[in-house]
């Protein structure tokens, strides 16, 4: 009995007490090996986290590219306004209370980031408050169109930028509407990403 434990255990885990060939592995794997880089089991996250962040500046505008603007020359070279969007202020008179801006994201996207900072060169308005909120358009089986707004900002100002943050995950569209206290200003997005899911 002894005896055949100690070859039963030498010819599984390849003891031996000479130098010989060493007894094959035993595999006890059900199906083909798999590389957890190559071919990970289903259901499992990439090994990176996810793809990297695309540039909301790159996506298509399907709407509201006439209230994009430049960025003002007072910003200019500065880096935290590396690829900025910029749009403009309304004027807040008659219908002109806010202003849209609609991107094509094709339910490619689960969250937008940015930071939101408004620009007054009156010195009067530097103390102007800017909101931002990110809508969703969402297409129904039916042909109907959902609209929900899905993120806002609070009270951003020149001396205090804030973020601004949303889960677009199943969107179509994406529309960042603005509104600001005083017309004649500028309200820009800087590191606007969209996480691609």
């Amino acid at each position: 009995m002894v005896i055949a434990a100690t070859a039963l255990a030498r010819d599984y885990f390849g003891w031996g007490s000479g130098g010989g060939t060493p007894a094959a592995t035993v595999t006890t794997s059900a199906g083909p090996a798999r590389s957890p880089l190559t071919n990970p089991e289903p259901g499992t996250p990439p090994a990176n986290g996810g793809s990297s962040p695309v540039r909301l500046d790159t996506l298509a505008v399907e709407a509201g590219a006439a209230n994009l603007g430049k960025l003002p020359r007072q910003l200019a070279g500065q880096p935290e306004y590396d690829r900025p969007i910029v749009i403009g202020c309304p004027t807040n008179s008659g219908a002109d209370k806010q202003r849209d801006v609609t991107f094509r994201v094709q339910r490619r996207y689960l969250d937008l980031t940015s930071t939101v900072r408004p620009f007054f060169s009156s010195p009067d308005d530097r103390d102007g408050v800017v909101f931002v909120s990110a809508q969703v358009a969402i297409r129904q089986k039916d042909g109907t169109v959902t609209r929900v707004t899905r993120g806002q900002q609070f009270e951003a100002r020149m001396d205090s930028p804030q973020d601004l943050v949303a889960d677009i995950e199943g969107a179509d569209e994406l529309t960042l509407r603005v509104e600001c206290q005083y017309p004649g200003g500028s309200v820009i997005l800087t590191a606007a990403t969209v996480s691609a899911g």
